[in-house]
């Protein structure tokens, strides 16, 4: 083949290369436009809609709650609400938290719940790798994330990360195992999506069903 015609097929494939680019580019944006609700909507999908008005009494009775279940001999289980968990976190959590992260915000569904938080990535202070969520979010954002409590034995609870949102942009679920090993989270082992935790009782059930946590201790030889 001559260096006339060699060049001649390289720029007939440049041609098509660029074309077929510009093709992909536009049928995406074509398709952005054609789908737009759906996609509006399923950028939206982790955003907390459902309201719960905290109280102090309510986080005193679920502490109560939390306490019989962990003595010894004491309660064989526990059902939280939506409210009593956010009486939990805006009472007893949230003075807990490092600067740059307030207003935390729960809402149970179905099979899962979503946790809020709106991050400050400029007040960071305390966490294990802040330079990690600083490249996720260049300002001011509140963070959603979707979590699904199961068991994977008995004594050891896992919290499955099913969805990572900041602001608008959700997370790659690519991204979330490399996230999740990145942080430093004493006495929790992390594997792919979940997190693994241990506990000293025989915890046999830890999920949400129908709005409530729900948490179930087999005691052994209690009737």
């Amino acid at each position: 083949m001559s260096a006339s015609r060699a060049r001649g097929v390289e720029l007939v494939k440049n041609c098509l290369s660029r074309i077929g680019c510009l093709t992909l580019i536009l049928a995406v944006v074509a398709a952005g436009w054609w789908f737009r609700d759906d996609i509006a909507g399923w950028w939206n999908r982790l955003e907390i809609t459902a309201s719960s008005q905290p109280s102090e009494d309510l986080a005193r009775r679920a502490e109560e709650e939390l306490g019989r279940l962990a003595e010894a001999g004491g309660a064989t289980g526990l059902e939280l609400s939506q409210a009593e968990i956010q009486s939990l976190l805006t009472y007893r959590a949230e003075p807990l938290l490092p600067v740059g992260v307030s207003d935390l915000l729960v809402e149970l569904r179905d099979s899962t719940l979503l946790v809020s938080a709106r991050v400050d990535p400029k007040e960071l202070d305390g966490l294990a790798s802040p330079e990690l969520v600083e490249r996720i979010l260049s300002d001011s954002a509140r963070v959603v994330v979707e979590l699904a409590p199961g068991v994977l034995q008995p004594g050891v609870a896992t919290i499955e990360v099913v969805t990572l949102q900041a602001g608008s942009v959700v997370v790659p679920s690519m991204m979330i195992p490399w996230i999740l090993g990145s942080l430093e989270l004493p006495g929790v082992e992390t594997t792919g999506k979940l997190l693994l935790i241990p506990l000293p009782a025989r915890v046999e059930r830890f999920e949400v069903e129908s709005g409530e946590l729900i948490v179930r201790i087999d005691r052994g030889d209690r009737d």
